[in-house]
């Protein structure tokens, strides 16, 4: 997936990199789970984006998403360049359809209840 922020371009990775950015996000926290603590801000993260539509729930998909380039874009960056998008609804469905797409998320979060309204929207973000 690639999107431009701030004139420069950038690809969007949803690998394990990823996953650990968005479980240290420290919006979400740890669970207690068998007395061990455990991250789960990509589970919650993604589901919150997924149930609200909250478009601050695309910060830290967005920075987690590109932890692996030279370069992070800062949050004020980011959210500028969310609230630039013509079409928010497109933008978190391009971002939930991606998602949706990627293995290593199959089992944590729950893909049969993410409505997505309009699958078109993949397309926003190809490159």
């Amino acid at each position: 997936m690639k999107i431009t922020i701030n004139q420069k371009d950038y690809t969007a990775y949803f690998g394990l990199d990823f996953i650990e950015a968005l479980d240290s996000n420290e919006m979400v926290g740890t669970v207690s789970y068998n007395g061990m603590d455990v991250a789960v801000g990509t589970t919650m993260v993604i589901g919150l984006l997924a149930d609200t539509r909250n478009p601050k729930y695309l910060i830290p998909i967005v920075k987690a998403a590109l932890c692996t380039e030279d370069s992070i874009p800062t949050d004020a960056e980011i959210k500028k360049w969310i609230e630039s998008q013509e079409n928010l609804k497109n933008t978190v469905d391009a971002f939930l359809l991606n998602l949706q797409k990627v293995n290593l998320l199959q089992e944590m979060v729950n893909w049969k209840s993410v409505k997505i309204q309009n699958k078109e929207a993949l397309k926003m973000f190809l490159g």
